[in-house]
């Protein structure tokens, strides 16, 4: 999920609403029930691992770990946070606007997990053609690395991932980029939107944008002459008429 508006409105309300559910999964998770699904994870934080320990921050699973983490450390830290403006004596109202910056920071931070974690279980899939499960691999990689190295002070706070690890996963990005180029336009492309919908010259296989967009313009009707007849038959007669005031 993005910090842009959706067609309902702005989606912080969406985020919050996911927080509620969270909130509540934590609680009964507390209370000795077994949870299941998305937030079956909440039952318990991992334990940081030691310092000093190597890694494989390109790993799939390493990566999924390590968002899990993430998530489960937020969800409990915004339950600690509702608790203690609860204990301070605020109504729940009150409460719950108190802790919205840490209630939407978990969401964010669940909704990321979801994603990293069913796009790298998708991967192990049988059906999936060899070639596009490389490609795919490596979009998964980008994707999570780039969120752990976006969101580095969540995975850094405790000690979770260490400074070598940001370094790996930002060197990692790099390669990954270059990787994943001649494909990405392909990529793209899967969403199957219509030419036509996209209006775009953008985004071209044989990668001349620029002679290509030219060209585009030259094809504009509003480029069809040198200066627009909007010109001459509105702007220039009220310039005319106008001169001596001015």
């Amino acid at each position: 999920m993005t910090p842009s508006a959706t067609y309902e409105g702005e989606n912080t309300v969406m985020m919050l609403q996911t927080a509620r559910y969270l909130m509540k999964s934590y609680n009964q998770s507390l209370q000795g029930e077994k949870l299941a699904g998305s937030v079956a994870y909440l039952s318990g934080v991992q334990p940081v691992p030691a310092a000093g320990r190597t890694r494989n921050i390109l790993d799939l699973g390493v990566l999924c770990d390590a968002y899990r983490h993430r998530a489960a450390r937020l969800v409990h830290e915004a339950a600690v946070q509702l608790r203690n403006e609860r204990q301070a004596g605020k109504d729940q109202p009150d409460t719950w606007n108190a802790a919205s910056v840490d209630l939407v920071k978990a969401a964010k931070a669940h909704s990321q997990y979801f994603v990293v974690k069913n796009f790298a279980g998708r991967l192990t899939d049988p059906a999936l053609d060899s070639a596009a499960q490389a490609v795919l691999t490596r979009l998964c990689q980008l994707y999570a690395l780039h969120g752990v190295v976006d969101n580095s002070g969540d995975f850094l706070e405790d000690g979770y991932l260490t400074g070598t690890d940001i370094r790996q996963a930002r060197r990692h990005i790099n390669a990954l980029m270059a990787k994943l180029r001649p494909d990405a336009v392909a990529l793209v492309d899967a969403f199957d939107f219509p030419d036509g919908i996209l209006n775009s010259v953008l985004g071209r296989y044989d990668g001349n944008v620029y002679e290509h967009l030219l060209e585009w313009a030259k094809a504009s009707p509003l480029n069809k002459t040198d200066v627009h007849e909007s010109y001459h038959k509105y702007l220039k007669p009220f310039l005319e008429a106008n001169r001596a005031k001015l």
